[in-house]
């Protein structure tokens, strides 16, 4: 910084408190001290940049959290904008709730475009905290990383016209009033994300995004357990361009989209992990109807094949612009099932190949892919076994546009075994259905 006063003198006060603005709250302050001039100048800054990591002092009986406590007073007693650009609160320690309910609900009754909290403390939204949230329409980005934290919705319908961003962690929202339905427009918004969130009471939750380009949502084993709704969310106006899902145990979301073709041209990735080797029907049906959804879809990555029967697959919708496909471990069964529901795929990807009755390669029509359009294959995780050698075959002599097929062995040691030297001269004496494509072999990392 400047150090001379009579220089900084000349420099406006409006521009003083500009530069003030982007460094940290601390820094702010301390800077100020500099000019006589410049004093005051720090509680008129636009942005409030509060962390009580930058306080910590292994010296202090406290740690310094005293300290953090009188500074954030400080801070919002005597700064005297009217709106905030942003206001971040990271607390790496636990407060009471009445505390950090004080200081969102300060901030947010004085307008605040950005609002970013983490914290690991404990907490419930107070009213004025939660009416406050709801009401206000000049957020444009809300970022919400708790631990736990108890959302009571005031509304059934609410818009957020300017929010562009929004993601959110550990939260559980509750409906205010007897609905089951909560109606949430988002006018600009680009970016959903949640983590372990949860609408407890609710039936359905509508978003209206009309320029939504990604969603992102996820939960783990701990949420699950302790989900106790199956809430519905409809999508309206949704083009996306990424929709991911991350679900531990069950899929606790029906995902609706008003309409499907929306969906053309975007990447999903669904990842469902199972605690137990039984099959669920209310998971099995959720992600059948998920894969449904999003049939216009240009790229899918799904781990958690498991989930889906056969007789399942059988009534999907053809994946009718699916041209790249990413699989977990799959058997031959449900891998031949969704090759017959992807007409012009290109590339194909899986991670292994589970036991499956390898009989059901010689009755089962070979998916028009195969024949046209499918390119690149790659088997990762290979072992060397029968059945990863009755699949290479099936790909090997009805693959009539492959360029490319790759092996990724297991381990650095089966490649130099026996196994695999009888595999490799197999797979070789296999008629082959295309007239020249690369074939080779390498390790998973």
């Amino acid at each position: 910084m400047v150090n001379d006063e009579g220089t900084m003198s000349k420099l406006p006060e409006a521009l003083i408190s500009r530069i003030l603005s982007f460094l940290p709250t601390k820094d702010a302050v301390r800077t100020s001290v500099l000019s006589k001039k410049w004093l005051f100048r720090w509680t008129f800054i636009t942005r409030l940049d509060l962390d009580d990591t930058v306080f910590y002092s292994p010296k202090k009986k406290t740690g310094g959290k005293m300290s953090f406590l009188n500074f954030v007073y400080r801070a919002l007693l005597l700064t005297q904008t009217s709106t905030f650009q942003s206001f971040s609160l990271l607390l790496a320690n636990k407060y009471d709730m009445s505390l950090l309910n004080t200081w969102i609900s300060n901030i947010l009754i004085r307008s605040v475009r950005n609002l970013r909290v983490e914290t690991h403390s404990t907490m419930s939204f107070s009213a004025l905290a939660s009416h406050s949230l709801f009401d206000s329409n000049i957020l444009e980005e809300v970022v919400l990383k708790m631990d736990s934290c108890a959302i009571r919705v005031p509304k059934t319908h609410a818009e957020f016209e300017n929010l562009k961003l929004l993601k959110l962690s550990g939260i559980s929202f509750t409906l205010h009033s007897s609905s089951k339905v909560l109606t949430l427009s988002f006018p600009l918004l680009k970016v959903f994300e949640t983590v372990n969130c949860s609408w407890l009471n609710a039936n359905r939750l509508h978003l209206i995004v009309p320029l939504l380009e990604r969603v992102i949502i996820a939960q783990d084993a701990v949420s699950m357990s302790n989900e106790t709704s199956r809430c519905a969310i409809y999508f309206s106006g949704f083009c996306p361009k990424q929709f991911s899902y991350c679900g531990f145990a069950n899929i606790s979301y029906y995902f609706k989209l008003f309409e499907s073709s929306s969906a053309h041209n975007a990447s999903v990735n669904v990842v469902v992990n199972q605690c137990s080797t039984n099959r669920d029907p209310e998971i099995e049906n959720r992600a059948f109807l998920l894969l449904n959804e999003f049939r216009q879809m240009k790229c899918l990555k799904f781990e958690g094949c498991e989930v889906l029967a056969q007789s399942k697959l059988a009534k999907l919708q053809s994946f009718e612009m699916l041209s790249h496909l990413e699989l977990g471990v799959v058997s031959g069964e449900v891998l031949l099932g969704l090759l017959l529901k992807s007409p012009i795929l290109k590339t194909l990807l899986f991670k292994g190949v589970s036991i499956f009755d390898t009989e059901v390669l010689n009755s089962v029509a070979v998916p028009d892919c195969l024949t046209s359009t499918l390119q690149v294959v790659k088997f990762h995780k290979l072992h060397g076994c029968e059945h990863e050698l009755c699949l290479a075959k099936f790909f090997m002599e009805n693959g009539l546009a492959l360029e490319r097929i790759s092996f990724y062995l297991v381990s650095h040691r089966l490649g130099k075994s026996k196994i695999m030297e009888e595999f490799k001269e197999k797979l070789f004496s296999f008629k082959k259905g295309f007239s020249f494509a690369i074939i080779e072999f390498s390790y998973d990392d």
